[in-house]
């Protein structure tokens, strides 16, 4: 393999590494902001990923949205999609459906919501939602087809196959590759060492020039790659002596 694809090769190795990551980082930071927040959140923006047909056409199974989290004094309007917590089959999971009437009682406002398809939603929900059990807002932005590799990413074998496993890999690449370079490093410094020593002796030319090619032998350089060979220098009449492959 030549040095220009080897450096490729490495360029590649290093970029998948940062972008491997700055997902498990992410993943992280969803996690930790979830169990604080009651919704995962990056800096107030919360990417969900919606896994039912409830909403659509206008959010569709596997896409991903993104949403503002909620403040406490938040006010919503008619028309706003929001997600709130509900419970399914024991499971507490995140429910985004839009505000389809607005009651307010004695300063407090309940919000009526229901999904946008109406095959599956034919009535609304039957449980109002407050400003308080409302936990973010759509956006009005989304990834279609992204939410499904988010919310496998966030299982067990996801994060094993897709952070773990590939960090693994990667990480033993990169040690493989430093144990080389300190190989190459230690058997370039000992043949300028063993080039030194020979220069300062009291030889000829043609005995320097032979221990040195004896020595390079020694460390199984003599394999015809002279591309990996290091420079022989001799001080002869101010002439420079390369070693034969």
């Amino acid at each position: 393999m030549s040095k220009v694809i080897k450096r490729i090769v490495n360029i590649v190795v290093d970029i998948l590494v940062v972008l491997i990551l700055m997902v498990s980082i992410l993943v992280v930071m969803l996690s930790l902001t979830s169990k604080s927040s009651g919704v995962p959140n990056i800096f107030g923006i919360a990417p969900l990923s919606v896994q039912t047909a409830s909403m659509e056409d206008t959010i569709n199974p596997g896409d991903l949205i993104f949403c503002t989290v909620s403040e406490e004094d938040e006010e919503y309007q008619e028309g706003d999609i929001v997600t709130f917590p509900i419970e399914i089959n024991g499971e507490k999971v995140l429910n985004t459906h839009r505000i389809v009437e607005v009651v307010k009682d004695e300063n407090i406002a309940y919000y009526r919501t229901q999904g946008d398809n109406k095959e599956t939603n034919p009535e609304p929900d039957e449980e109002f939602q407050t400003t308080f059990s409302i936990v973010a807002k759509y956006t009005g932005t989304k990834i279609p087809g992204l939410g499904n590799v988010l919310s496998f990413i966030r299982t067990q074998l996801g994060f094993f196959l897709c952070i773990l496993l590939p960090m693994i890999i990667f990480f033993i690449y990169e040690a493989v590759r430093v144990i080389m370079n300190l190989m190459a490093y230690s058997k370039e410094k000992a043949f300028e060492e063993a080039q030194t020593a020979v220069n300062n002796s009291e030889l000829t030319e043609e005995q320097k020039k032979k221990a040195i090619e004896e020595y390079l032998a020694s460390l199984g350089q003599q394999n015809g790659n002279a591309e990996n060979e290091p420079e022989v220098q001799t001080p002869a009449d101010g002439n420079n002596t390369n070693a034969e492959s």
